[in-house]
């Protein structure tokens, strides 16, 4: 588990995308995540926390100079949402 600096990005039109950093704590997905995504079609990457009001239901996460796609979100009571990640291909 680690605190860094990701960047959410929505796809605003086909050339055009809003970026912003913040700060999320970035983990594994768990065996049992990991086994649920691959029956949805996903390739579970990781799960980031962020702050619920920092997240606006932005579909790519970039971090380490890669991007993934948001393939599931949860609210936590704490006032953090988690982001679980897949590879976002074609980017």
């Amino acid at each position: 588990m680690s605190d860094e600096i990701i960047t959410l990005i929505a796809e605003i039109d086909a050339e055009t995308e809003e970026k912003l950093d913040i700060f999320g704590t970035v983990e594994s997905v768990g065996q049992r995540e990991f086994f649920a995504a691959a029956q949805a079609g996903f390739k579970a990457e990781f799960k980031i926390t962020v702050w619920a009001s920092d997240y606006d239901g932005q579909a790519i996460v970039e971090f380490n100079n890669k991007r993934y796609g948001v393939y599931r979100t949860y609210l936590l009571s704490d006032g953090h949402t988690e982001l679980y990640l897949t590879s976002k291909v074609g980017v």
